[in-house]
């Protein structure tokens, strides 16, 4: 109770100035938080999309036509079918992250804080995508 009373207090003698410039900064530390975190989630949606096609194949022999082919997918892995955008290109396919439906931020700057090393696409069928 009694910091909650000083904070009051001393957030009354702080000049305007003063607390425009402290919302600021801290407006910036939220963004860039939240930019951190979607970013990580974007990096879940896409490795998760990326295993269930590479596992269709392995079962089927082939890349499924849509992500709608996908088989045993729980709860939480569904939302792939919003999160990236999946099209089969012959014998192997493009996956984009679809920033659409993100939270924060522009496309642009989303798209650039998503990179994968050489190594991480070898063997994979995924040879167009967004994050690459």
């Amino acid at each position: 109770m009694l910091p909650l009373i000083l904070t009051a207090l001393l957030s009354s003698c702080t000049p305007d100035s003063a607390k425009e410039t402290m919302n600021d900064e801290l407006q910036e530390k939220i963004d860039e938080q939240l930019l951190i975190a979607e970013n990580m989630l974007n990096d879940r949606e896409f490795k998760n999309a990326i295993a269930h096609i590479e596992l269709h194949k392995l079962r089927n022999g082939n890349y499924p036509n849509a992500l709608s082919e996908l088989m045993f997918l729980t709860a939480m892995d569904s939302s792939i079918f919003y999160s990236v955008e999946y099209t089969r290109l012959d014998s192997v396919y493009e996956l984009n992250i679809n920033f659409e439906h993100s939270f924060f931020g522009d496309e642009e700057k989303k798209a650039g804080q998503l990179k994968y090393p050489p190594e991480f696409w070898k063997g994979l069928g995924c040879v167009k995508s967004n994050v690459k």
